[in-house]
C-alpha cells in the first residue's frame, strides 16, 4: 500500500508520520480490504488542525473523511475513527451481498 502523508503550510514531523503509518497498518490488518493507496493531508485553519484522509480500495471504493481538533494527533484520531466506520460498513455490505447471492443460488436449485 502506498501511503503519502503531507502538510499544507505546516511541517509534519517524523513521529506523526510513523504514527499515521502504524495506525493505517492496523486498520488494514483489521478489515483486510486491500487498499491500494492512502493520502493523508494535515492543514491548520484558524485555531484548529484539520486532517483529511483519502483511501482507495482495490474494490473501487474511495473512502474520504475529515477530522478537526485543536491538537494535530486528535484531528488524526477523529478522521481515523470515521474511516474505520466507513470501512466497517463497506465490509458488512460486501458480506451481506454475498450471503444474498448464495441464498438465491440455493433457492434456484
Amino acid at each position: 500500500m502506498d501511503i503519502q502523508i503531507s502538510g499544507q503550510k505546516i511541517k509534519i514531523g517524523e513521529n506523526l508520520t510513523n504514527y499515521a503509518k502504524e495506525q493505517l497498518d492496523i486498520i488494514n490488518k483489521k478489515y483486510l480490504l486491500r487498499p491500494t493507496c492512502a493520502n493523508i493531508t494535515f492543514t491548520k485553519e484558524n485555531h484548529e488542525f484539520v486532517c483529511e484522509a483519502l483511501l482507495h480500495l482495490s474494490s473501487g471504493l474511495t473512502a474520504r473523511c475529515t477530522g478537526r481538533a485543536k491538537e494535530i494527533y486528535d484531528s488524526y484520531q477523529k478522521s481515523m475513527l470515521r474511516l474505520e466506520k466507513i470501512l466497517r460498513r463497506h465490509k458488512r455490505k460486501m458480506r451481506n451481498h454475498h450471503q444474498i447471492v448464495k441464498k438465491i443460488d440455493i433457492d434456484q436449485q
